[in-house]
């Protein structure tokens, strides 16, 4: 079976473990841009996805780049607290949240 993946973002590079990982040999990952960068931003993963980097045996690398992400804060302008939430670990989930540069 022959299947192509559009996209070599997490979702896309993802699938493509993921389907390696499953047996599947002719996988072909598609990208429009012509050269991979970094871009200004971050990318926030919380536990559910972390447990699948981690499934996929990237838990390593993601701790070592990873920020992990304790709570949840919003301020007002005044920088007034209006609202928390624990995450991740903090939470009582099993997996980390993290925060990670893109």
């Amino acid at each position: 079976m022959k299947i192509a993946i559009a996209g070599a973002g997490i979702g896309g590079l993802s699938a493509a473990l993921s389907l390696h990982a499953a047996g599947f040999s002719d996988v072909t990952l598609f990208e429009a841009a012509r050269e991979i960068q970094q871009v200004g931003v971050g990318i926030n993963l919380p536990p559910h996805a972390v447990r699948e980097l981690v499934e996929l045996g990237l838990g390593e690398g993601l701790a070592a780049i990873g920020l992990p992400t304790a709570e949840l804060c919003y301020y007002d302008r005044s920088g007034e607290l209006i609202w928390a939430e624990a995450r991740g670990t903090a939470a009582g989930y099993r997996w980390p949240q993290y925060s990670v540069h893109r």
